[in-house]
């Protein structure tokens, strides 16, 4: 099977609906929280694909923010890939290509954010020479819906 990794184009934005739709994800719900990163407002989101049949078969967001202490830094978010593909090379497929874009943006880091349930993930970012930075708890307390 002949899988073509990219950045996606304004083209692809239904087919990876689709994918995250299949995924279990939300799709509008992702591209709503473009604006959020951990140091600030994003000041470009892109979604890197492995396109096949004309059918998306994994797909990652990456936001790009400023830290003040580093300069231009990649976030990775919303990494998914088709059930039957994830004992192959494509996340790496994946890893690498972001990588290359990161490059050629000039980003001095790529920090890759997931639910901590997600062993797999950790093991492909590890094995892909990210390393832990530390890690992040999010608690919170809801408040019942209020009239006004």
């Amino acid at each position: 099977m002949d899988i073509d990794v990219r950045l996606a184009t304004a083209q692809d934005r239904s087919l990876i609906e689709e994918f995250y739709n299949r995924e279990g994800e939300n799709f509008h719900q992702l591209i709503a929280h473009s604006s959020s990163t951990p140091v600030g407002a994003s000041t470009e989101t892109m979604f890197v694909v492995a396109i096949t049949m004309e059918m998306v078969v994994a797909a990652l967001k990456l936001d790009i923010a400023k830290d003040p202490a580093l300069g231009k830094v990649g976030f990775i978010k919303h990494f998914e890939i088709e059930d039957a593909l994830e004992s192959t090379n494509l996340g790496y497929q994946m890893l690498e290509k972001t990588g290359e874009i990161a490059e050629k943006k000039g980003l001095r880091a790529l920090d890759a954010i997931f639910d901590a349930s997600r062993a797999d993930l950790f093991d492909l970012y590890s094995e892909s020479g990210f390393i832990e930075e530390r890690k992040e708890v999010c608690l919170r307390k809801d408040f019942g819906l209020r009239i006004f």
